[in-house]
């Protein structure tokens, strides 16, 4: 069932669903990303800063190993040297162990930007459950990442053998020789090996990267009736909007109708399209279209006109073109001055106005 279900998700993510999963604090993360930054880490502790530390350490512990007879058995002598050497360590190991932690979280938030969902934080008493554990443990994901790291160990170990391998030839000779002349030589192959397996880390985690982001989006694949439903919950529903969309009809054609008594003629077809303008000279450019309809709002806008005795000029082609070509509140165009002027005039006239 489970398989038809997912068989049925042929739709890509859309934005919203993708905002949610990331909202509720999911998102796909590689920990070999993590790694790989963690070695990037260690390889700017083995080449760079373990020297100088290494050497401001041997410098505190030389009067231990090297004059011991300096050093003061009276009063606190022997607490004040261990503290300053208990302090280099603390500061040396602080340092160390920051860049590592920071690395970690620079290698995740290069995933997932500047990201933090406190839900996350909150207890689950689904996950104390043994039984969803187990689930758990024995399922594809887990099974899967096992496979993975059992890959990544083999490889790893495998790579860590031949690059000591030849060592185990070396090493004698640097037997019984002074420390100072033993320890670059390991510096190098450290280093040496960290590069090495940094590279191998880097292609495990674009790989891994490739394959969690391909996993994750998998997941989050819509069937068409999730489409359509989440279509409607955003757009809203059809039956809604056109509903909404008719009360707002409603409002304009209401506020339409309260214009009509400030016209100062009707423009007719006479029957089928209706134009109701305004004209003042002293304060417009051109005749102003207040208020147009067809069928039953023209026969309502003449009804309006008639109880407020506005003059109603029947000329079909005159007020189809006006219907046609200009907009509520908007000055009628100049291809039309000739023909409503003659209306106006004809209006005045009635009116013993003059224009």
């Amino acid at each position: 069932m489970a398989e038809t279900d997912q068989d049925q998700k042929t739709e890509e993510a859309s934005d919203k669903r993708i905002q949610e999963a990331r909202d509720e604090g999911q998102w796909p993360i590689s920990r070999e990303m993590a790694t790989w930054s963690l070695f990037i880490a260690i390889l700017v502790v083995v080449a760079w800063l373990g020297p100088v530390m290494g050497r401001q350490l041997t410098q505190g512990l030389r009067v231990f190993l090297e004059q011991p007879h300096e050093i003061s058995l009276e009063g606190n002598g022997i607490q004040v040297a261990l503290t300053h050497v208990m302090m280099n360590v603390g500061l040396a190991s602080v340092l160390v162990f920051s860049l590592l932690a920071a690395s970690v979280i620079v290698g995740t938030m290069v995933q997932t930007g500047f990201f933090f969902n406190p839900a996350r934080l909150k207890l689950d008493a689904s996950r104390l459950n043994p039984l969803t554990g187990f689930k758990n443990l024995f399922s594809s994901n887990a099974l899967a990442e096992l496979l993975k790291s059992f890959v990544k160990l083999v490889v790893i170990g495998t790579v860590v053998f031949f690059i000591f391998a030849p060592l185990f030839d070396v090493l004698p000779f640097f037997i019984g020789r002074d420390l100072a002349d033993t320890l670059p030589f390991l510096h190098h192959e450290v280093i040496h090996m960290i590069v090495i397996l940094m590279l191998i880390i880097t292609v495990i985690a674009v790989a891994d990267i490739v394959y969690q982001r391909h996993r994750f989006f998998k997941g989050l694949r819509m069937t068409k009736q999730e489409v359509k439903d989440e279509h409607k919950q955003t757009e809203g529903d059809p039956m809604i909007k056109s509903r909404l969309r008719q009360i707002r009809m409603e409002k304009a054609r209401k506020r339409m109708m309260a214009q009509v008594p400030k016209a100062d003629v009707v423009i007719t077809n006479p029957t089928h399209y209706a134009v109701a303008l305004q004209y003042d000279n002293t304060k417009m450019p051109a005749p102003t279209v207040l208020a147009k309809g067809v069928d039953r709002v023209a026969e309502r806008i003449r009804e309006v006109a008639d109880e407020h005795a506005i003059p109603l000029v029947s000329n079909p082609p005159l007020a189809r073109a006006l219907y046609d070509t200009v907009d509520i509140d908007e000055v009628i165009s100049p291809l039309h001055y000739r023909a409503v002027a003659e209306v106006i005039s004809y209006v005045y006239k009635l009116k013993g106005k003059k224009n």
